[in-house]
């Protein structure tokens, strides 16, 4: 197989990756993602959409009293959903490679802040929430595969 026909294969996989990942992403926001812990005696514990908990944690950027306690990991979670969107504009863009893979960073940094708060609070993930981590992993995959491919080696 050729350099160029291994490029356009690769191009075409991560191609598919993206959309394919872009669809889970967005019907993640209308699948349960979290729930409180049940506790004996309590009444049913709350479960949350994805977009609700796109919507609370990003408008508690706004709160200051969110910034000096624990829920400041939840409301950097709130920011992975606006850097999905500022990625996906950069990957229109090929100038903007290096810009779009320190967002690609700043997301998984945030993501697993996410995790971390989910267990300090407690919340349990359910299907939207992984769904949404698939989505996106699946989105920032690419950037494992270089888009500048090595000059082969003379034998």
């Amino acid at each position: 197989m050729s350099q160029s026909t291994r490029s356009a294969t690769v191009n075409l996989s991560v191609l598919i990756a993206r959309l394919v990942g872009l669809c889970i992403y967005v019907w993640a926001f209308f699948l349960p993602a979290v729930r409180e812990v049940a506790t004996a005696g309590n009444d049913a514990p709350e479960m949350l959409k994805g977009s609700r908990c796109a919507w609370i944690t990003l408008i508690n950027t706004l709160n200051p009293e969110m910034w000096h306690s624990k829920y400041f990991l939840a409301v950097f979670s709130g920011w992975i959903n606006p850097l999905m969107v500022l990625y996906l504009i950069f990957l229109l863009f090929p100038i903007f490679r290096m810009p779009r893979r320190i967002v690609a960073v700043f997301i998984a940094v945030f993501m697993i802040g996410t995790w971390i708060f989910f267990e300090m609070y407690p919340l349990v993930p359910l299907a939207g929430h992984f769904l949404w981590v698939g989505g996106i992993l699946l989105i920032l995959a690419g950037e494992m595969f270089s888009q500048k491919q090595a000059e082969p080696v003379a034998a």
